[in-house]
């Protein structure tokens, strides 16, 4: 039998061995848990069964307990077991009592390992103060100094073998603690953003660095820039024509001359009227413009999706581990009642046991559901390239979606970016077509003109002359061309047909599926809340019976673990539920403007890979 105080271990101690030492007004504290089920004193004195910790008035004491019990103080009243009236000790306080002589026996300072969460770690015992034993309830006290008469009693070292030490007792190796393992604190902790993690931030700066997204506003940007050149067939057209040079001039009579020749000339050109081939052109850029558009806004719908799936998954799996670690504290204490009892002989090892498997399976759950969160963390941080800080509940879709399916499927025609891009693509070609046709009519325009020549065949000196028209400009045949590119828009419309109805069947069955799946959720959740309030009931009910000794462990681990399954669905459900909710608004164009709450999405645009200055070697 060893007990721990300041770190040390006195081993087979006897009484007459400290008789000369001297009473001490302070305590020396004795670590949690450190009697086991199966501790027992040399002498014979069989320790309380689970003490979480005693405090010793002096070094006397130690001993003491070596030949008779003594009295206990306990804290606590409340009976585990109703009837019974064993209290359940949380400090005890062992007062020194005078001590019978006793044949002496060898007495060997072993150095004890100092208990820390989650891990021991060794250190020596430092003299005079008495190191900090990290334990609840348990105070800093010093242990006093042995007086000069006394046998000198060998400083304490720390061991550097595993092996047991050449001239004394192999000391005695506490039962290691494992550590579970926190995915909270992972080794780049340094890299993980402190406070709520902002959804729509982290949204923003993944389109940010999206390729898709840039291609995107890449194309979005050449469109917008089309509207502009479609516009400039509305506005006047004007060129400058400037030569200088010399001129030969040979006359069929006369003299030829060698002069210098000078001319300029500027033209201006107004359409007046095309038969509607500009204003088509216009009709279609703008709708090839909003085309490129929807399809932006389609690509960061579906990226906000995928980052709040991430995000809702991490969310779940947090939720999941509380539960299973607040489970884990609810095992716990039945685990500790049942051993009570079977130290009592109210019960047998068997339930002990079942305790025992129930709460290492616990332990395995809670370890292997921190193992999904560090995964889920990392498929977030693979969309938004940074690790999550602390998750929190996203805004709720109440008042954002349709009432139903039929309201949802009304609205794919306004709404659904996919849909409407469809629909802006077959109105850009009919478009272009109605354009294509204007080439088949003449072109009225006015021209107006301004010349001024010097020398111009011949000697003829400065000439200026101004001249304004009205033109007509007609294409009769050009080999077929206008005629071929018009049946290619009216293959390319056809297909387009095509394409929309396509579009519209695909997002109707998704949304028809999500409002099913949204309505089975609701089903669910109503469902699952009173199966949870049914069971939190029975378990109350079998842990009172329990106490009663009406109900075997085994009928309380049974209602412990349904209620646990059943939060446990609860939690998953309603992420689920969240999820299909997130998936009408993305089919909707909503998603993005909920998590945003309606703050209007920044520029995103960046500076491409080539553009960026590169760093000099």
């Amino acid at each position: 039998m060893s007990l721990t105080a300041s770190g040390i271990a006195w081993a087979n101690a006897a009484p007459s061995d400290l008789a000369e030492l001297p009473a001490a007004a302070d305590h020396m504290v004795v670590a949690d848990s450190i009697f086991t089920d199966d501790a027992t004193v040399t002498y014979g004195y069989e320790l309380p069964a689970r003490t979480n910790s005693m405090v010793i008035d002096s070094p006397g004491a130690i001993v003491s307990l070596g030949v008779q019990p003594i009295p206990v103080a306990a804290t606590i009243a409340e009976p585990l077991v109703p009837g019974v009236g064993l209290p359940m000790l949380q400090k005890a306080v062992f007062k020194d009592t005078e001590l019978p002589a006793i044949a002496p026996t060898p007495m060997a300072p072993v150095e004890i390992p100092q208990f820390s969460e989650g891990g021991q770690d060794v250190a020596p015992a430092a003299a005079g103060q008495v190191e900090a034993i990290p334990a609840q309830a348990a105070a800093i006290t010093s242990v006093p100094a042995p007086p000069a008469q006394a046998s000198p009693i060998p400083a304490p070292s720390v061991p550097q073998t595993t092996g047991p030490a050449a001239d004394g007792p192999a000391p005695t190796e506490p039962e290691p603690v494992v550590a579970m393992p926190d995915p909270q604190r992972p080794d780049n902790a340094s890299e993980r953003p402190q406070g709520i993690e902002s959804l729509r931030d982290a949204i923003i700066e993944a389109l940010k660095a999206n390729p898709e997204i840039q291609i995107a506003l890449a194309r979005q940007d050449d469109a917008r820039y089309g509207v502009h050149e479609a516009w400039s067939g509305y506005l006047p057209k004007v060129d400058m024509q400037v030569a200088l040079g010399g001129e030969l001039t040979v006359p069929s009579t006369g003299d030829q001359t060698m002069l210098r020749r000078a001319e300029g000339i500027v033209t201006l050109n107004q359409n007046i009227w095309d038969f509607g081939t500009t204003i088509n052109d216009i009709k279609r850029a703008r709708a090839t413009y909003r085309s490129a558009q929807w399809g932006t806004r389609e690509r960061i719908e579906a990226i906000s999706y995928e980052i709040s799936a991430a995000y809702l998954t991490m969310l779940e799996r947090t939720k999941l581990i509380e539960l299973t670690e607040s489970e884990i504290a609810a095992t716990q204490k039945i685990l500790d009642m049942v051993v009570i009892q079977e130290d009592l002989g109210l019960t047998s090892s068997a339930d002990v046991s079942r305790a025992k498997t129930r709460f290492q399976a616990l332990q395995a759950e809670l370890i292997d559901r921190r193992s999904a969160l560090t995964q889920a963390e990392e498929a977030y941080r693979r969309l938004t390239f940074h690790l999550p800080g602390k998750v929190v509940d996203l805004p709720s879709t109440n008042g954002k979606l349709p009432t139903n399916q039929e309201d949802a499927v009304a609205l794919i025609e306004t709404q659904s970016p996919r849909y409407a891009q469809a629909k802006e693509d077959r109105r850009s070609l009919e478009r272009q077509k109605a354009s294509q046709t204007g080439t088949f009519l003449p072109k009225i325009g006015v021209m107006a003109q301004g010349n001024w020549r010097d020398d111009v065949s011949g000697p003829t000196g400065l000439n200026r002359d101004v001249r304004a028209m009205v033109t007509l400009s007609y294409s009769f045949f050009n080999g077929g061309r206008d005629i071929a590119v018009r049946n290619r828009i009216s293959a390319r419309l056809r297909e387009a047909d095509y394409e929309l109805d396509r579009r519209r069947r695909e997002v109707e069955q998704d949304l028809r599926i999500d409002f099913n799946s949204l309505a089975f959720a609701r089903e669910k959740i109503a469902t699952i809340e009173s199966e949870i309030t049914s069971a939190e009931k029975t378990a109350d009910v079998y842990r009172q019976q329990f106490r009663e000794s009406r109900r075997s462990v085994f009928d309380l681990l049974d209602s412990q673990q349904i209620l646990h399954a059943a939060r446990a669905r609860q939690y998953s459900n309603q992420i689920a539920l969240q999820l299909a909710e997130f998936r009408v608004l993305q089919k909707l164009g909503g998603l993005f403007d909920l998590l945003s709450s309606g703050e209007p999405l920044p520029n995103i645009v960046s500076q491409s890979p080539q553009q960026k200055p590169s760093k000099p070697d």
